[in-house]
């Protein structure tokens, strides 16, 4: 069976430098599973940190997506700039890729998947019923005109127990709430049997964490450097074709919240507080997430030795 490693973790935790040491010392190969570093042109504000002289390789172009490799140093990173800002990617998406690129590197080389996005890694490692459901593009145009008090009565309707198991965040948010009653409508039309394959790989999960002062230092400091090196110019640069750009680049942490500086809706230092406050909320969302995951090997940043103890740990679980 294929090993798989997934380094996961909050914002700033460091996700993708251990990734890299990782994958130096075990031949190791990057698997992105951040839903906003997927897109093009969206470089600054999401923190890809590509090096000056990396390019894009592109291996094939499938429908809407250029699959391909950037490189740090000698080390192989798939699943960054896969689709334009205008596309909305899913997690369907992602997992189809991602598990194309597993199955053909995994002979070679030790696929490390490396990402925040917990949507992402949960779909990799668990069956979730709900990718193989369509999207309904006239449902979804009728729904977006709905306010988010009115797709909360329509999914409690048609969904009770979807709506109640949504947590503060989901169910303020109008385009999970579209998809949820999206998935509701689908079920009440269609009778099928999911697919409830085991997974088909070995996995060992590194996460890392730190305390909650550590972690929003590390975010003040971030977002302010890359105010330095350029997030604002790329932000305007999006702006200009705003009306086209997908939910998820409109949404995102740090874009969000320059667009509503570029609309007059804030000014640009308070924006700049609002991108801070945004990256601790979302730092509090992953680790609720994560912490429900009782297979992740937990190891503090703030520990001097905690690189090398990951890298025990991984040493362990290859040579079993």
């Amino acid at each position: 069976m294929s090993k798989v490693l997934f380094v996961v973790g909050p914002t700033a935790s460091g996700k993708t430098d251990m990734a890299l040491y990782l994958a130096d010392k075990f031949s190791g190969i990057l698997i992105n599973a951040d839903s906003v570093q997927v897109y093009k042109e969206l470089d600054i504000v999401s923190g890809k940190d590509l090096p000056q002289t990396s390019e894009f390789l592109k291996i094939k172009t499938d429908g809407n997506l250029d699959l391909g490799i950037y490189f740090f140093g000698n080390i192989q990173i798939y699943l960054l700039d896969v689709v334009p800002p205008s596309y909305e990617f899913n997690v369907s998406d992602f997992k189809k890729i991602a598990n194309s690129l597993i199955e053909k590197l995994s002979s070679k080389n030790l696929p490390i998947v490396v990402g925040g996005t917990g949507f992402y890694i949960k779909a990799l490692t668990q069956t979730i019923d709900t990718i193989s459901i369509p999207r309904d593009e006239k449902l979804r145009d009728k729904l977006l005109k709905f306010s988010v008090l009115k797709l909360q009565n329509l999914l409690r309707k048609n969904d009770i127990e979807k709506f109640m198991s949504l947590n503060e965040s989901d169910i303020k948010n109008s385009r999970r709430l579209i998809r949820a009653i999206e998935v509701a409508f689908w079920k009440a039309k269609n009778n099928t049997v999911f697919d409830k394959k085991k997974r088909s790989f070995d996995t060992l999960f590194i996460g890392l964490k730190a305390g909650r002062d550590f972690i929003e230092k590390r975010i003040e400091k971030r977002v302010d450097m890359r105010m330095k090196t350029g997030a604002l110019d790329e932000a305007k640069s999006l702006f200009k074709k705003y009306n086209k750009l997908s939910s998820q680049v409109k949404n995102a942490s740090g874009y969000k919240q320059l667009f509503e500086y570029l609309k007059g809706e804030y000014s640009l230092e308070d924006s700049i507080i609002r991108w801070k406050t945004s990256e601790i909320s979302i730092v509090k969302k992953q680790m609720t997430f994560f912490s429900k995951n009782k297979e992740i090997k937990w190891f503090d940043i703030e520990d001097k030795n905690y690189k090398k103890d990951a890298k025990k740990e991984v040493k362990r679980w290859l040579s079993v």
